[in-house]
């Protein structure tokens, strides 16, 4: 059951409501006080976890299990959660238990080790769309994760689920927030988050999934600096000088008037090794220009909804080519909306797609202000 339109109704009290001061004992600003909020912030982020292709990992599941311990008490979000506590609701979430007994030192490594995959690599691919899931629904607040070292007997390391203030540079990448209305934002969202009635999306970025070891670097974002830039650029001036000979010795071989199919064998091979240029790095040579286009085919999925997308200052701190997804939620089924090539009727562009209904619920795709209307 959708949690929106609860989570809209306070939405009006947490805004109007500050940060406290920052905490006296180690500096780092305190979350809101507000523990309905909390409770539903933990609810709507725990609803997002068990959709994800990662939701069987352990990682994933201490996530959970943070996020259920501060839904049952919502006023330790701020101090925080023991690692026994972790692992005892870790397995209330994964259905059996996790670790056997109290043995504190061994919840305690199993925690620490799955907390650091969660924060070094889960956690970074979801964050972004998380974040813009938050602001989505109106929210000027959006989830942290941290973990506070303990030391010494009866100080033990805390695992916290926190809400703090969405920064200005944090807002979409580059988008403005435009404060909305508590009953605006509750009928955007009527019956689970779907605006029935309205023929408009918002796109989500979303990190690439099950990624080829290849495509995993672009996924990650390949930072178009310093010894990679040069690598790149050399590819490209490789495959361009290739594609040019092979032109230029087809064009020899008429020249020289050479059997006429001598001449075809060659000019075949010409258009077939050019064609396999365009769709090996066609798309990432006129990036620049573009800004974003499909993915090419080694970076693909079997869905071909992988996107490059060329990102560079003032929008995004570097320069980088970056594999991504973008998806939003139909308006019109509650299906997902998916960015993809537009085919052979909208040629060299890129719409949303219903996964439901592809050819009836089409929509345009503006990756920069991550909205699109519909077109058929």
């Amino acid at each position: 059951m959708s949690i929106a339109p609860s989570l809209m109704t306070v939405t009006s009290r947490i805004t109007a409501q500050t940060a406290l001061p920052e905490h006296p004992d180690n500096g780092v600003e305190r979350g809101f006080v507000d523990t309905q909020v909390i409770v539903l912030a933990a609810k709507r982020l725990d609803e997002l976890a068990a959709g994800w292709r990662e939701s069987r990992l352990l990682n994933v599941a201490v996530l959970r299990a943070l996020l259920l311990l501060t839904r049952r008490a919502p006023e330790r979000a701020d101090s925080g959660f023991d690692a026994l506590e972790v692992a005892e609701a870790v397995g209330t979430v994964i259905g059996r238990p996790w670790v056997v007994g109290a043995d504190w030192d061994d919840a305690a490594d199993k925690v620490r080790q799955h907390w650091l995959n969660l924060i070094s690599k889960t956690w970074p691919t979801k964050e972004e769309g998380v974040r813009q899931h938050f602001q989505q629904l109106g929210l000027d607040f959006v989830p942290e994760l941290s973990r506070e070292e303990g030391g010494g007997q009866g100080n033990p390391t805390r695992y916290r689920f926190r809400l703090v203030i969405a920064s200005v540079a944090a807002v979409g990448e580059g988008q403005e927030s435009v404060p909305t209305s508590a009953a605006e934002q509750s009928a955007q969202l009527s019956v689970g988050d779907v605006a029935y009635g309205d023929e408009r999306v918002s796109y989500i970025c979303e990190d690439v999934e099950d990624a080829s070891w290849l495509a995993r670097r672009f996924a990650q974002g390949f930072f178009l600096s310093g010894w990679r830039r040069h690598v790149l650029r050399g590819v490209f001036i490789v495959g361009i000088f290739s594609v040019w000979l092979s032109v230029l010795l087809v064009a020899q071989m008429m020249i020289a008037k050479r059997p006429l199919s001598e001449s075809m064998n060659a000019a075949i091979a010409a258009a077939v090794f050019g064609y396999a240029f365009w769709s090996t790095l066609g798309t990432l040579l006129m990036l620049h220009q573009w800004r974003i286009a499909l993915a090419p085919w080694w970076m693909q999925s079997v869905d071909d909804d992988r996107l490059v997308e060329w990102r560079c200052p003032p929008r995004h701190p570097d320069k980088s080519i970056k594999a991504v997804r973008y998806t939003a939620k139909c308006p019109l089924c509650g299906g997902k909306v998916v960015a993809r090539s537009g085919s052979f009727m909208l040629a060299w562009k890129l719409v949303g797609r219903c996964e439901e209904a592809p050819a009836a619920h089409v929509f345009s795709f503006d990756h920069v202000r991550r909205e699109g209307v519909r077109i058929t």
